[in-house]
């Protein structure tokens, strides 16, 4: 029996993309599946995943250096077949592994080169030195191991020069068939968007477009990144407008779902934030959500193809709330980019799909 042994020193364990896609993916070719996390719950077997936990630590810096060395011991002692591992600071884990001969996955989450340039903990004046640094070590590192997972095609693409063993494992859902589009009401003009709130997600794009609103609701359904940009969104006189629900269960998101009409995605123009495939849109497109996002980057290609939404510049408080408006003018335009996003989940875009690839990457490893 293949052993196969997941790391992440970042991601809870019920990590949709990590525990519920992967593992439980690797659990049905009856592969011997382990997952190795830093988040101080303990050890156990779930889905026939055995999980162990190497304990919480506190703070970034701890993380990086303490949290990987007890991953690296544990990993060690394992002694699997096949390392995947999910977090950047995780590559000297997975370095040294490969020198002991073993097969090594890194699955790329982010560009995250891209990304330490917009990181608010990351002093302003170090970001571009340490993205450029960051870079030069991963693209070392890219070439080493055996094989590289990517959410983003644009990211396949940018990266393949470094590994032609690199695979666009996308972020698509799983169908669970509990929901069915007719039972939507198109008539009501709600307005959602769950997930972490932070100004470059679009939080404040999206309160500030409710200037021009009167009887539709915006329903937030997250964590704010800071307390300094919940106290500033409050301040809004938008606010008034919103529904702030904090972070919920995602059983309960759920049913925000299946009611909203209306999903925004009005993203700054900054980061990695021009990569369509999110989870975000997957959602909204499941539950027959018509989706109002940028008209920037991969967003106009990929709506052009499933004809899902309305592109529109994020940054344009009063050109986004013409697009809600116009939706909610026309319920049955509203039914219809539902349904096309509704059915390119269920003809394409899905976990099912994803499945196939990363059993036929596993596979390939020998």
């Amino acid at each position: 029996m293949k052993k196969v042994c997941h790391l992440t020193s970042a991601h809870g364990r019920y990590d949709n993309r990590i525990f519920f896609k992967e593992c439980c993916s690797l659990i049905k070719q009856k592969w011997d599946v382990l997952l190795v996390v830093a988040d101080g719950k303990g050890k156990e077997s779930f889905k026939g995943v055995k999980i162990h936990d190497v304990g919480l630590s506190k703070g970034r810096f701890n993380r990086f250096f303490k949290t990987t060395k007890r991953i690296y011991t544990k990993a060690y002692e394992i002694d699997a077949d096949i390392y995947h591992f999910h977090d950047p600071e995780l590559i000297p884990v997975g370095l040294k592994l490969q020198r002991k001969n073993k097969k090594v996955l890194y699955d790329v989450h982010e560009n995250y080169r891209i990304q330490i340039k917009i990181r608010p903990w990351i002093n302003k004046y170090l970001r571009e030195i340490i993205s450029f640094s960051f870079a030069k070590y991963e693209d070392y590192a890219m070439k080493k191991f055996d094989g590289l997972l990517m959410p983003q095609s644009r990211m396949v693409e940018t990266f393949v020069h470094l590994n032609k063993n690199t695979k666009f494992i996308a972020n698509s859902i799983i169908i669970d068939d509990d929901f069915e589009l007719n039972t939507k009401d198109y008539s009501n003009k709600l307005c959602f968007h769950p997930g972490t709130l932070s100004k470059e997600r679009g939080v404040l794009n999206m309160i500030n477009a409710f200037k021009y609103l009167d009887e539709e609701k915006l329903i937030l359904a997250g964590k704010f990144e800071s307390e300094n940009l919940f106290e500033q969104s409050k301040s809004l006189k938008e606010w008034s407008k919103v529904n702030y629900l904090g972070k919920r269960p995602y059983s309960e998101v759920k049913e925000y779902h299946k009611k909203a009409t209306i999903g925004l995605i009005l993203f700054e123009n900054v980061g990695q934030s021009h990569y369509a495939y999110t989870v975000k849109l997957f959602e909204y497109m499941y539950f027959g959500i018509p989706v109002v996002m940028p008209n920037f980057g991969d967003w106009i290609e990929f709506n052009k193809k499933y004809k899902c939404g309305i592109n529109v510049n994020p940054d344009n408080p009063k050109a986004v709330s013409e697009k809600i408006k116009h939706l909610n003018n026309n319920p049955d335009l509203k039914r219809e980019l539902g349904s096309n996003g509704r059915k390119a989940i269920e003809e394409s875009l899905n976990w099912k799909s994803e499945e196939v690839k990363l059993i036929e990457l596993y596979k390939n490893l020998g």
